[in-house]
């Protein structure tokens, strides 16, 4: 990417998606950064920004579900995706010892993430809107008994130290960002469609709509099941399959399945990113 594009990202410098949005775009891009996840969705709906990143599903815990919630709720496309490996250290002031701490702040979904290693060492947490929030709070805060977990290169650049490395519940992790735009984006070379449906409130019919996949010989990436808001005890199905839209599999399958299906809405044909998981 040459040109320099006008990017929209949650939290502050330091955090997993500002490290996922200079891997995707390059340097030479424009970036603004928000507090909370609709700000970043506000952003590209008024054009204060081209593009925006945001998490969408986390290897040991599972998907970002504000962000599902955001694009049913919204025009705004996933045009790519970038994943990263989430490896989260205990940082604190530079005179602080691992026994001063007492109290650690991060994203709930990174303490959920290190939950055994929080529990194992009675620490109080507390949770904040950032990873890198978190380490900025710690910095700003200058008291050696609250750390944050947050990246290694959040402690770097708030010029902080890593009283433990990597603290994860599971090595594997690994956290994928999606890339949003007003606009979807046909190309060849996408692999992956993601979307969401929900089935009509009879016998079989989730096994009718699972079944347009076999039928059609379409892969199946995920499914997640989400309560459908203010329809009490019905649920909507994210999905993720592989393919490309100009496939007439592809469009057989999607058709069967929009006819089927009270609701339904494609989020975005894109490349899928492959990491590796680290051994």
């Amino acid at each position: 990417m040459n040109e320099k594009y006008k990017v929209a990202y949650q939290g502050v410098p330091g955090s997993y998606s500002y490290q996922a949005m200079f891997e995707y775009f390059g340097n030479n891009i424009a970036i603004t950064n928000k507090q909370f996840f609709p700000e970043v969705f506000e952003a590209i709906s008024k054009g204060e920004a081209e593009y925006g990143i945001v998490p969408f599903e986390n290897s040991t815990t599972g998907g970002v579900y504000e962000v599902f919630d955001l694009l049913q709720e919204t025009d705004l496309s996933i045009v790519g995706e970038r994943c990263i490996e989430v490896k989260h250290q205990l940082i604190g002031q530079p005179q602080a010892t691992f026994e001063t701490v007492d109290t650690v702040y991060s994203h709930p979904q990174a303490l959920e993430q290190c939950s055994r290693f929080l529990r194992d060492h009675q620490f109080q947490s507390v949770p904040t809107s950032n990873t890198a929030v978190a380490v900025q709070m710690v910095k700003e805060g200058k008291q050696t008994n609250i750390a944050a977990l947050g990246s290694a290169f959040a402690a770097g650049l708030y010029g902080l130290k890593i009283l433990k490395n990597d603290v994860n519940n599971y090595f594997n992790n690994i956290t994928k960002f999606i890339i949003l735009h007003k606009n979807k984006r046909d190309d060849k070379t996408n692999d992956k469609i993601s979307l969401v449906f929900t089935t009509a409130h009879k016998p079989g019919a989730l096994y009718q709509a699972l079944g347009f996949f076999a039928q059609n010989e379409i892969n199946l990436l995920k499914l997640i099941s989400r309560p459908t808001r203010n329809t009490p005890w019905e649920y909507s199905y994210f999905v993720d399959i592989e393919g490309n839209q100009g496939d007439w599999k592809v469009q057989r399958d999607l058709k069967d399945l929009k006819a089927s299906s009270p609701h339904f809405k494609i989020f975005g044909n894109y490349r899928a990113h492959h990491l590796e998981a680290p051994n």
